[in-house]
């Protein structure tokens, strides 16, 4: 087809001017608009749902101009780049695997707008290098998105991921993945095992053994290379990127063409305004006359929109070197990518994870609020502790001395990979999630005096003291808006302590005058973020009260039981907790959040404990 389409011009008014390449949409030329001698990218489709434009927005992609039907092809319009391909790259270091920043750079920014494109509603069903650019106004954009169809399901998405894991694969090893793919160490010893694991799965033809979505795969790759994905560089303003840079520095760019006569508009071309035109008599192409009505302000507003509103990727905000302070640290504040905020769920929740005493060791493990589908997801002859779901619900963090010390851990629950957060800093635990998923803040034990708050973001990277409080910090936990950390901390008498609350903007600190004696160290925010769960009064006979922060005021909502650590559903209706009320067994119950319909939810000889509700 391509020497066919390169001796016409189309509808008399597109030229094509060059093969560009093969796409899995269908091929790709470079082409110039006679009527207003505008440069274009021509994609000849294999496959066409009609003449309908797909409604994308996002800024990473370029906006589809037209899709045209022709004697000799369907044709979807689009700005030309100017500027190098990632196919170009490739062949202009043949041979030279990228390194494992510029791979993850390209990771970020591509998995990041085909994450956006699913939830439109969209597979982009034709990624490739060839349809990834560079340009030194607008970054990187993705060509082909007026060619992508409807996801037909969720699932569906697990297509554009393979596109993505090979393209990522290629750049790595220099070869496409061949069927089935050979372990990437093999052809490059730098890439790390655990990495090259996650690009197999990702590769996997199983549709059901990939990543739950493109997100989380970008995000499991981060893991696996112990990078903070809001550290990752630019395409191509960093050394760590240089194959990039150095393309796009040394880019010869095509010079202007010449306007013979004034830019006529062009307008996406549809059935409604296909037949509002009319057509002369006898003419095969009634387009002809709609887009010399149309082609060149929509060309230049759609570029020049796109260029305005193209934001350079995002850098990591270090906080400064920990410090013996009351504050050592401000948090960083960015736009959250990572995961959405939990939406609401049934009545009593989602599932319910715990500690459970097992053998010799603690394990974790979940269950149903009505008490179904009870399963053990950890059996490592190690204590596993303070286990929380990462906003979104996809994830778990918590505490292991599985390589000696206590420190961090993130389990993928869709996919079961564990990847270790802290190593070397002390012993970490009760770990909580910021509400938009990018940090995690624990208590930490780093030499011989006090426990102290910590915070890391989510990839386990530059974990740093926030708080060295006067005496031991036993529990943290973020408040629902972010704006506060909630913690435990001793006031000098064994096994008692008192609620504080710390600011994450102003770094101020103070404690929640409330009354109660005996307090434990557990808390957990109500979803509305006024009021906090916490267990008190004497030892053995604990009772789970609701702190209300502002005035202080304590409701109790058991009566006797030696209960403690308990947590809010996410709609704040149900409470779940452990207590030794069934003759001394530590077991979980589940309560209304004003103490009602109280239920038993386990009932295991050995102990049952630290539930923690799914978002």
């Amino acid at each position: 087809m391509v020497a066919e389409l390169l001796s016409h011009t189309l509808l008399g008014q597109y030229r094509l001017e060059a093969f560009i390449s093969a796409t899995p949409q269908g091929e790709f030329y470079r082409a110039t608009d006679l009527k207003n001698a505008q440069r274009l990218g021509v994609t000849a489709l294999t496959n066409s749902s009609g003449t309908a434009l797909p409604k994308i927005s996002h800024p990473a992609f370029l906006p589809a101009l037209a899709i045209l039907e022709t004697p000799e092809a369907t044709l979807l319009l689009e700005p030309w780049v100017d500027g190098p391909s990632l196919r170009y790259l490739l062949e202009t270091y043949p041979g030279v695997p990228f390194s494992l920043p510029e791979t993850l750079a390209y990771a970020k920014a591509i998995s990041a707008a085909l994450q956006a494109l699913h939830k439109q509603g969209y597979l982009h069903n034709g990624l490739c290098p060839e349809r990834v650019h560079l340009n030194k106004q607008a970054g990187l954009l993705l060509s082909g998105a007026g060619g992508c169809r409807p996801l037909a399901s969720p699932a569906d998405a697990a297509t554009d991921q393979y596109a993505l894991a090979s393209l990522l694969y290629e750049l790595l090893t220099r070869q496409p993945p061949q069927n089935p793919p050979a372990n990437p160490r093999n052809l490059n010893p730098e890439v790390p095992d655990y990495l090259a694991r996650i690009l197999l799965q990702a590769l996997s033809p199983q549709t059901s053994a990939r990543f739950a979505s493109v997100e989380e795969f970008f995000l499991s790759l981060c893991l696996a290379a112990r990078q903070s994905a809001e550290s990752l560089p630019g395409i191509f303003s960093s050394d760590s990127t240089p194959l990039s840079r150095d393309t796009l520095q040394t880019w010869e760019s095509l010079p202007p063409l010449q306007t013979a006569s004034a830019p006529i508009p062009l307008r996406p071309v549809t059935k409604e305004n296909i037949s509002a035109a009319g057509a002369p008599p006898r003419k095969p192409a009634p387009w002809a006359k709609i887009l010399q009505v149309g082609v060149g302000i929509l060309t230049l507003a759609a570029i020049f929109f796109l260029l305005s509103q193209i934001q350079p990727l995002p850098t990591q905000q270090t906080l400064p070197p920990p410090k013996a302070s009351a504050v050592s640290a401000t948090l960083p504040t960015a736009a959250p990518t990572f995961t959405l905020p939990p939406e609401p769920t049934r009545q009593d929740g989602g599932r319910i994870v715990f500690t459970c005493t097992r053998g010799d060791y603690n394990q974790l493990c979940m269950i149903r609020p009505d008490g179904r589908n009870y399963q053990q997801i950890t059996n490592s002859p190690a204590n596993n502790y303070y286990p929380t779901f990462a906003p979104g619900g996809e994830m778990l963090v918590f505490a292991s001395n599985r390589f000696g010390s206590f420190d961090l851990f993130l389990l993928l629950l869709n996919s079961g990979n564990l990847s270790q957060l802290t190593q070397n800093i002390g012993n970490a635990f009760s770990p909580s999630f910021s509400p938009d998923g990018f940090q995690i803040v624990f208590a930490n034990r780093a030499a011989e005096g006090p426990t102290s708050l910590w915070v890391t973001n989510r990839e386990g990277s530059n974990p740093r003291l926030l708080y060295a409080g006067a005496n031991t910090i036993v529990n943290a936990a973020w408040s629902p808006d972010g704006s506060q950390i909630a913690f435990a901390m001793s006031v000098g008498q064994p096994n008692e302590f008192q609620v504080f609350l710390l600011d994450v903007q102003t770094e101020a600190v103070r404690q929640v005058q409330t009354g109660l004696l005996g307090i434990g160290g557990s808390l957990d925010w109500s979803p509305d973020g006024k009021n906090l769960l916490v267990f008190a009064g004497a030892p053995g006979d604990k009772d789970i009260y609701r702190l209300e922060i502002e005035t202080g005021n304590a409701a109790r909502l058991t009566s006797g039981g030696n209960n403690s650590a308990a947590a809010y559903s996410p709609d704040g209706a149900w409470v779940v907790f452990n207590s030794l009320r069934n003759n001394e067994q530590a077991d979980l119950y589940i309560m209304r959040a004003d103490g009602s319909e109280l239920r038993q939810l386990t009932d295991n000889p050995e102990p049952d404990w630290q539930p923690r509700w799914e978002p």
